[in-house]
């Protein structure tokens, strides 16, 4: 039943969850789907994270904070707060009384962000009570719908801008509105595909190493139809790090290695490298070598950012503001034609809609992933090394991006993500490991 709840609302994520503005139909149909899920893990979660304090604490602050941002505070109060003269002065000028508000200077905004979080709370305890294979489903269901964007960005680029395949905009790319986006999702997708898929890759099975690589290929030229740099580094990044990890033993040996370098790999790659500027590849280059690149607005949006954050701290704005406190700090002199809803910089925007504590909780989690990468390079059971580093490195890309960009700011990207902290935060013994993979180690000998 876990395994089933948890599909449905990762599927349901990845599906409507591509839209950045909270509180919108989509939004609402995610977090309708992770409520079943969240009913059944929630009575066992404290058996569950009885021996994983620190992940209970970290999840505790990060439902508390927006809920005490949203006690209201009478007006001598939240007016001498860091922040808040601007929002003071308003009330004063038109002559109003001030009401009651909470740290959070636009509650709404606040609570529309807490709701969202339900669904990667609901799949990150879904996915910490499931056993290895079903992990192991999950990534594949994660892959299929990659398989099934890359098919809808080829039916988008084809039909035109006015394609009705575009639910959101014109602009839309496969099932995300930000074409940065839909790179995140790709590349994320790589490592879980590898991992999803090599057991398959015994010297028996030519099929699965055949199946991975047509993978690859498919999302690689999925990456350069989005036509972000973002598609170019992490991609690349996402399937070195996927081969050297956890393709490459598999690949390694004598006889079968050098037959699949011959017949798969090198061909995939020489066929890959001559589409790839036909798809997109092309237009990357161009934007990396042009002068847009030291002229990005989001260098500007970065900086006026930070000083916002500077001025709402140490208690921050309220989580899901910085459309509503961005405005207020934007010099005349910068103000750009278009709405500014976030920082490019998740960890500068945390800061500011937090305060401290967000700059406090996303260096406890950026030390235990630390911590959790080293500790499994000593992991004695090879599935659950693999399973783990395919997790870090989907998590570990998604944060540097989040240094640049916000993809954790949607749904979808916000549930894989959750998916693989779970994974990461596991932290079993290699006995209850081998235990787990049982099943799966059982299967793969009636395959073969």
């Amino acid at each position: 039943m876990t395994e089933t709840l948890c599909g449905v609302a990762l599927a349901t994520s990845l599906i409507f969850g591509g839209a950045t503005q909270k509180g919108g139909v989509s939004d609402v149909v995610v977090q309708l789907a992770a409520l079943p899920l969240l009913a059944l893990v929630l009575p066992d979660v404290g058996r569950r994270l009885a021996t994983r304090g620190w992940v209970a604490v970290l999840l505790g602050v990060v439902i508390a904070v927006p809920l005490l941002q949203l006690i209201p505070l009478a007006p001598s109060v939240w007016s001498r707060l860091p922040g808040r003269d601007a929002i003071a002065d308003t009330y004063r000028i038109a002559e109003l009384a001030p009401p009651w508000l909470g740290l959070s200077v636009a509650p709404w905004a606040t609570s529309m962000s807490l709701l969202a979080l339900t669904a990667p709370i609901a799949i990150f305890l879904g996915v910490m009570s499931c056993h290895a294979d079903e992990r192991r489903r999950l990534m594949l269901l994660a892959v299929c719908i990659g398989v099934a964007t890359v098919l809808l960005e080829v039916m988008q680029v084809v039909q035109g801008p006015k394609s009705a395949l575009r639910f959101y905009s014109p602009a839309d790319v496969g099932l995300f509105v930000n074409k940065n986006h839909t790179a995140a999702f790709l590349y994320s997708l790589t490592p879980l595909a590898a991992y999803a898929l090599e057991r398959y890759l015994s010297r028996r099975s030519a099929y699965g190493v055949i199946a991975v690589f047509a993978l690859f290929m498919l999302f690689t030229l999925g990456l350069m139809m989005t036509a972000s740099r973002a598609a170019l580094l992490f991609g690349l990044s996402s399937a070195a790090l996927a081969y050297a990890l956890i393709l490459g033993d598999r690949l390694g040996g004598a006889r079968a290695g050098k037959a699949a370098i011959y017949f798969v790999i090198a061909p995939a790659l020489i066929v890959t490298g001559l589409l790839a500027p036909y798809f997109g590849l092309s237009q990357i280059i161009d934007r990396l070598t042009g002068e847009d690149v030291a002229a990005d607005v989001r260098w500007t949006v970065l900086r006026v950012s930070f000083e916002t954050m500077q001025g709402f701290f140490p208690l921050g704005s309220g989580l899901g503001t910085f459309d509503r406190v961005y405005p207020l700090y934007e010099p005349t002199s910068v103000i750009l034609p278009a709405i500014v809803n976030h920082a490019h910089n998740d960890i500068v925007e945390l800061a500011m809609e937090l305060g401290l504590v967000g700059a406090l909780l996303v260096l406890c989690w950026l030390a235990a992933t630390m911590i959790a990468a080293v500790r499994n390079f000593s992991e004695s059971d090879v599935a659950l090394r693999k399973e783990r580093f395919a997790a870090l490195i989907v998590v570990g890309l998604l944060f540097a991006h989040s240094t640049i960009d916000y993809p954790l700011r949607t749904s979808a990207l916000a549930a894989i993500f959750a998916m693989c902290c779970a994974i990461v935060c596991k932290n079993r013994s290699s006995r209850s490991a081998r235990r787990d993979e049982r099943p799966a180690r059982t299967e793969l000998v009636h395959e073969l």
